[in-house]
C-alpha cells in the first residue's frame, strides 16, 4: 500500500470550517496523556498539526475507542500515532503497524483504549465508509507512571516518530516542507 498516493487533489478536497468536506488524510494522536508517556501519540500529532499540512486532518484521539467512528470515516488513508509495546524491543524504539496489523492486532497496542480503534475501524468499514490504509506509527515508552507531560528520554526521541510519521505522509502524495 506503501508509495500510492491517495492525495490528488488536496484543495478540492481539504476540510475548510462548517463546508463539510473531509480531509483525505487523518493525523490520528492516541493516548493517555495523565500517564506520561502513554500521551506520546497525542504530543507528535500536535507537532504535526503544527505544520500546517495542507489536506491533512489532525486529531486528538485520546482514548476515544468506538467514538471515534465518525472521524474514521471517508478518509483515504489514515496515520495513528500512539505508545506501543513490541516484544523484545527496548524503550524508545520505533514500531510501525502495517494496515492488517492495525485492524487486528490488539495485542501490539498499550492500553483499553486502543482496543476501541480495531473496532472502530471495522465499524467504519461495515458502514462502508472505511479508510483504505490505516498504518500507524508508534514508539515503545519509557514511562508509564502518572503523570502530565513526556518522559525526557521519550521527548529527545518524539522527532524520530515524526520524522517517520511524515514519510508516510509523502509516500501517500501529501507535501511536507524539507524542514519539518
Amino acid at each position: 500500500m506503501l508509495g500510492e498516493h491517495f492525495v490528488d487533489d488536496l484543495g478540492s478536497q481539504a476540510r475548510s470550517k462548517g463546508s463539510g468536506v473531509i480531509s483525505p488524510v487523518l493525523v490520528l494522536g492516541l493516548g493517555n496523556e495523565l500517564f506520561t508517556d502513554e500521551g506520546l501519540g497525542v504530543e507528535a500529532a500536535r507537532r504535526i498539526e503544527a505544520l500546517g499540512l495542507h489536506g491533512v486532518e489532525v486529531a486528538d484521539g485520546g482514548t476515544l475507542g468506538l467514538d471515534l467512528v465518525p472521524t474514521l470515516a471517508d478518509r483515504q488513508a489514515i496515520l495513528v500515532l500512539d505508545a506501543v509495546v513490541a516484544e523484545g524491543a527496548e524503550p524508545g524504539t520505533i514500531v510501525v503497524l502495517d494496515d492488517s496489523a492495525v485492524r487486528s492486532e490488539r495485542r501490539l497496542m498499550m492500553s483499553a483504549h486502543q482496543l476501541g480503534l480495531s473496532e472502530a475501524l471495522a465499524a467504519a468499514d461495515l458502514w462502508g465508509r472505511g479508510p483504505e490504509v490505516c498504518t500507524a506509527v508508534g514508539m515503545v515508552p519509557y514511562s508509564l507512571d502518572t503523570g502530565f507531560g513526556l518522559s525526557e528520554p521519550a521527548e529527545d526521541h518524539l522527532d524520530m516518530l515524526i520524522g517517520c510519521a511524515l514519510d508516510y505522509l509523502e509516500e501517500w502524495g501529501v507535501e511536507v516542507p524539507a524542514h519539518a
